[in-house]
């Protein structure tokens, strides 16, 4: 999960699922000390849960849970990518193909759907924008580092940030470069990385060193840079803080999260801090009018109040299973892990209300639509299941 600068194609993966990134020492001398997740407690639900269908769209991924590949759902097609290139549209009452494309390099991020093309970042440190209709490719661009982060489609814009810290600007019509702002990166970084968001003109974005930036989205000129995040200890793996999980913006408050480091909120004025945790989150949290909900790197499951950092629940029993990013629905949230079960929680308590096995590890979030979960797998599925019908 960690990236050597130097080491660019080979990269070093330690410590996704490592109880302490002290223990690195048996991981390099092959030594297995993942935790081992207890037995789920036999679930009565009051829930029902339905497996729609379930259509195969792609290749095993692997387990590489630091992509940030998700399907997305717009106007009753879903589209979805995989680790080594497949790129497909369907249609999300019975899963039916629309298109295929299968791409050269292998997908880090996306796809994001907008305007009229589906834009992946790929391994082969590249962009590339599909026709939406068709699956075509409208084309490709060579930027400075792998695209870990989701690309963000806006404006007849493709906004990118690079694993080297590098944001660029990239005409939607045909991928010319409009603007790059180099804010650079430490040496050695999580693979997993956050995406650029939309705040008024201006995108706001989180780094690998901790620090925030808004950038004007027409002329990349970087309004203002603030440290949010600080790093400690004396090792380079100690000291790692990236921000990880997507910056969350409601009216003048950022709510952000990074690896070792905290979650929290602040001031966009001034960068003024209103609540710190001491949480290490590298994976996107979800809110709603009066919580944050995020997952930990140890997989417990948290509920805080957005106003002033107060902690609602915290779910400990899937520690150890891989869980996901939060997504919300309605009432609920929901979660997958890499035991192939998907679980429904209360928001106002965090017990698990109902799951479903879909017997292949879940490794990228679910995505919700209505009262639909699409939900791939790392066997190549895409799986839709109605929740509450």
């Amino acid at each position: 999960m960690f990236y050597l600068k130097k080491w660019r194609k080979v990269g070093v993966f330690i410590c996704i699922s490592l109880s302490a990134c002290t223990q690195i020492d048996d991981y390099l001398l092959g030594k297995d000390n993942t935790p081992v997740p207890k037995p789920l407690a036999i679930l009565k639900s009051n829930i029902p849960l339905k497996l729609d269908w379930s259509v195969s769209v792609g290749h095993k991924t692997k387990g590489l849970t630091y992509l940030k590949i998700s399907p997305v759902v717009l106007n009753n097609i879903v589209y979805t990518s995989d680790s080594n290139g497949q790129v497909e549209a369907r249609d999300t009452r019975q899963g039916s193909l629309i298109w295929s494309r299968k791409l050269k390099h292998g997908v880090l991020s996306g796809p994001s759907v907008a305007e009229d093309g589906v834009a992946l970042g790929t391994d082969a440190s590249s962009v590339v924008v599909l026709n939406k209709s068709n699956g075509n490719i409208r084309w490709q661009s060579k930027v400075s580092g792998d695209v870990f982060a989701q690309p963000l489609i806006m404006n007849h814009s493709v906004f990118v940030k690079t694993v080297d810290g590098t944001v660029l600007s990239l005409a939607m019509k045909n991928g010319d470069k409009q603007w790059a702002l180099d804010h650079g990166s430490p040496q050695l970084i999580l693979q997993a990385s956050s995406s650029p968001v939309q705040m008024g003109s201006q995108l706001l974005v989180g780094f690998s060193d901790g620090q925030l930036e808004a950038i004007d989205q027409k002329t990349g000129h970087s309004d203002w840079q603030r440290g949010m995040m600080y790093p400690r200890g004396s090792s380079d793996i100690e000291r790692l803080v990236d921000i990880d999980a997507d910056p969350i913006v409601h009216q003048d408050t950022v709510y952000l999260a990074s690896y070792q480091g905290s979650v929290g909120a602040w001031m966009l004025a001034d960068g003024q801090s209103i609540w710190t945790k001491p949480v290490s989150v590298y994976k996107n949290m979800a809110t709603d009018a009066t919580n944050l909900y995020m997952v930990d790197r140890h997989d417990t499951i948290w509920a805080i109040d957005r106003s002033n950092g107060m902690i609602k629940w915290k779910n400990i029993t899937l520690k150890a299973r891989g869980v996901t990013a939060p997504v919300l629905m309605d009432a609920w949230l929901v979660v997958g892990d890499h035991t192939g079960n998907l679980h429904i929680l209360d928001v106002q308590t965090g017990n698990v209300l109902a799951r479903i096995s879909l017997r292949a590890a879940i490794d990228s979030s679910p995505v919700v639509d209505g009262h639909k979960v699409y939900v791939m797998t790392a066997d190549g599925q895409l799986n839709r299941v109605t929740v509450g019908a």
